[in-house]
């Protein structure tokens, strides 16, 4: 087996990465490594809007001078090597979720409940569709956005896009989940994970499910789908990798 010596989460939003973050810092701490060597926003006195990206040139510049042994935030795929960040042969590892369900929930978290584009408290179905049609644009597809880190869609195409996400996931990704399926992830992650990282600790769900979906119409479920027929066809491989 590699021997692999720090531990990347690529936190996809909406997908179940609150409750893994947790999962993560818990299994680091109570595995001796030291907090100084955890970058998990949300714990350990880090905010939770210091995701990697986000940060400004002076944040990164003193993160640099860190050997990292875990990480787990909202970065793309070999996004933080590409910022100069420092981790040495890391074992990698992230979370998918059923991409209907997940948009939804990304739109009712950020935009229905805290206002995103002066969408408080506008379910999908009562936007103007010029609107809607923009934002199943925005937010579809981001599971094969995170998983290629590919900025240039347009040139690229979502076909070959979701071409490097799909190789990514089979042989860059050392680990791989799917909410729906937690048990199996939970499983797989604890056997594949290096020695060092010790998954012993019981699963927190932290965020509870919500209903908010069955309230949409059909024909807007419809549109979803088509909005996110990329990201639905990689969750789909990835239900046969896990399998496999």
């Amino acid at each position: 087996m590699e021997e692999f010596k720090s531990f990347v989460f690529t936190h996809i939003p909406k997908c179940g990465g609150t409750s893994f973050r947790k999962y993560i810092n818990d299994a680091a701490i109570e595995s001796g490594i030291n907090v100084d060597k955890i970058y998990i926003p949300g714990f350990n006195n880090l905010r939770n809007d210091k995701n990697i990206p986000q940060l400004d040139g002076d944040e990164l510049n003193k993160l640099v001078k860190t050997d990292f042994k875990i990480i787990a935030n909202h970065s793309k795929y070999q996004e933080i090597e590409l910022l100069g960040i420092n981790i040495e042969k890391p074992f990698y590892f992230t979370i998918l979720r059923d991409p209907v369900k997940r948009l939804i929930s990304h739109y009712n978290f950020f935009y229905f409940m805290h206002g995103y584009q002066n969408c408080k408290n506008i379910t999908l179905d009562d936007l103007p569709d010029e609107k809607l049609n923009h934002l199943l644009e925005h937010l579809g597809n981001i599971q094969v956005t995170y998983l290629s880190n590919i900025k240039h869609k347009k040139i690229v195409g979502l076909e070959n896009i979701l071409k490097i996400a799909k190789y990514n996931l089979e042989y860059e990704y050392d680990s791989i989940g799917l909410i729906e399926q937690m048990d199996l992830t939970i499983q797989i992650l604890q056997e594949k994970a290096p020695d060092w990282l010790e998954f012993n600790t019981t699963f927190p769900k932290l965020n509870k499910s919500n209903s908010y979906e069955i309230k949409l119409s059909k024909k807007l479920l419809d549109k979803i789908e088509y909005y996110n027929q990329y990201d639905i066809r990689l969750y789909n491989f990835a239900k046969y990798l896990l399998k496999k």
